[in-house]
């Protein structure tokens, strides 16, 4: 079987399906009062900068004088973005405020302006929606437990996947491949039968819901004599929120966790995985311990996904075998083309 590229019409595709979600662009904590960052959500260049007052704003990077990257230049004590080439002036709304070069009270043209877009901080992170607020399908998803006073989460270090977003969270939803991936950190050798387990998806095919039993291995647990980690039965509680942010509720320690991920797609091949562990305050775990722990669980899938072909999830459920444990990932194919994401073609060999 060959795989047909991806075409310009594909990716204009999943851009329009993808557009109206909100996305993280950056955690809060990297982006202080007064500071500038560059990013770049679904092939569009954003900044994002933070007022006095404390507030995020987004909007295009690009000056409507002379395309200069306004990530480059400087808060004023105002809350303006200030362009590093010629000194102009942008609010949070992205109207332009003052022009150096033409005296004070002269009117601005009403093209001086960038598009800019709303923004919410939510689970450690600033989100935005390229459709505008009143274009989002959905609302920020939400992050269980992290505004619970007696839970602690670490927002962890994002990681910059070379493929498609679609392809990450079905990873990340993908409940076989355990044992052969991650024998070094939760995934149990022993255990090759998966289990069944029931998929719900809302009436909106905007979630997706799963409890999936395990025997997991436990990297924060007390090895039985003779054994070299412990286990523990797990119900693994997995949450799909449409389209590519989920999480995976279990048992460490013998106490709850949660890992959050929410997959924002840079381009149509290019992802950044923004994410958050968080136990109960009880169980005393640093920050720099669960960096490690979720990036040596991180690392061997990333390796496994960026190798995968075609690029692109197939959402053909014909093109690829599905079986019975597979059936978080058939929800999610289908979830994502009844929201509009575009199906690949597959130039299939002739059968003798």
């Amino acid at each position: 079987m060959r795989i047909a590229p991806a075409t310009w019409q594909d990716e204009a595709a999943f851009y329009d399906a993808a557009r109206p979600f909100w996305y993280p662009v950056a955690r809060s904590v990297d982006v202080s009062t007064g500071s500038t960052k560059a990013t770049t959500l679904l092939g569009e260049d954003l900044v994002i900068w933070r007022t006095a007052d404390g507030q995020a704003a987004v909007a295009d990077n690009l000056c409507a004088h002379r395309g200069t990257m306004l990530s480059g230049g400087t808060v004023t004590a105002s809350g303006n973005l200030q362009c590093p080439y010629h000194g102009w002036e942008y609010d949070t709304a992205g109207i332009c405020r003052r022009i150096p070069q033409r005296p004070e009270g002269t009117p601005i043209p009403t093209k001086a302006r960038v598009a800019s877009y709303p923004v919410k901080e939510q689970a450690g992170l600033i989100w935005t929606c390229l459709a505008g607020e009143d274009g989002a399908v959905r609302d920020v998803p939400e992050c269980p437990y992290f505004e619970d006073e007696d839970w602690y989460f670490h927002v962890g270090t994002p990681s910059e996947w070379e493929c498609q977003a679609s392809r990450m969270v079905e990873n990340f939803l993908d409940v076989s491949h355990f044992g052969i991936v991650h024998p070094d950190t939760f995934g149990n050798p022993e255990v090759e039968i998966v289990e069944p387990y029931d998929v719900s998806t809302a009436a909106d095919m905007l979630s997706i819901d799963a409890k999936v039993p395990y025997l997991a291995q436990d990297p924060w647990g007390e090895p039985e004599p003779g054994h070299t980690m412990a286990t523990v039965q797990v119900d693994y509680q997995y949450k799909c929120e449409l389209p590519f942010t989920a999480w995976i509720q279990g048992l460490t320690a013998g106490e709850g966790y949660m890992l959050y991920i929410s997959a924002s797609p840079v381009t149509a091949n290019r992802t950044t995985v923004f994410w958050a562990f968080g136990t109960p305050s009880s169980l005393a775990v640093s920050d720099d311990e669960i960096e490690r722990r979720e990036q040596a669980v991180f690392e061997p899938d990333r390796v496994i996904v960026e190798g995968q072909r075609p690029e692109w999830l197939p959402l053909d459920l014909t093109a690829e075998l599905q079986m019975r444990f597979d059936a978080l990932g058939v929800a999610f194919r289908k979830a994502l083309e009844h929201h509009g994401f575009p199906r690949i073609a597959f130039l299939r060999k002739p059968t003798n």
